[in-house]
């Protein structure tokens, strides 16, 4: 198992420093950011971000996207969006897409719904980029940055969002660039 091998890594090299900071996370977490990102592997948000445990609340999924509130039921990720804001009360959202975004190329390019039918239903989702960058004639690497965009209407699409907006809450939008490890803020 390649990952436990990582795991005993982890406890004997490093576990024995943190035991006194894990014991205090035991009776609850207070995070101060809701960092939202791709599943990609390339990306590591505590590692890019110096955090440690207890200090990022995380959403990764493919294209780091987050429903409209019209199509939200039942979605664990919106339901995260909920429980980081209402119950956490984090103070900045970080949506963070990245260079090379198989999702977005995978929307653009297309797919093969008889191959990926999953992948193919996930991506409707995401139909109002395609229009967008197609009508646009956006290149990728454009249409992902828009794809940030698209995350942050969407999150903001939340009345509890707006509320906690309204009482201080940032929402930042950043493309990493996997080539370099450079952060770009992308302003709205």
């Amino acid at each position: 198992m390649y990952a436990y091998k990582g795991y005993e890594k982890y406890k004997n090299e490093k576990l024995s420093d943190k035991a006194s900071e894990l014991a205090k996370l035991k009776d609850g977490q207070s995070p101060n950011t809701l960092f939202i990102t791709c599943s990609d592997s390339r990306i590591c948000p505590n590692e890019m971000t110096s955090t440690k445990e207890g200090e990022l609340f995380v959403i990764r999924n493919a294209g780091n996207s987050i429903p409209h509130e019209r199509s939200s039921q039942g979605n664990a990720d919106a339901a995260t969006l909920e429980y980081a804001v209402k119950v956490l009360g984090v103070k900045e959202i970080v949506v963070c897409g990245h260079s090379h975004c198989g999702a977005v190329n995978a929307l653009l390019g297309g797919v093969d719904a008889t191959e990926l039918p999953v992948i193919a239903s996930y991506l409707q989702h995401l139909n109002e980029l395609k229009s967008l960058s197609l009508e646009k004639k956006l290149s990728p690497a454009e249409s992902i940055n828009e794809n940030v965009r698209f995350q942050i209407a969407n999150i903001k699409s939340y009345d509890f969002v707006q509320k906690a907006v309204d009482n201080g809450l940032k929402i930042y939008g950043w493309l990493y660039h996997i080539e370099n490890g450079d952060v770009e803020v992308l302003e709205d």
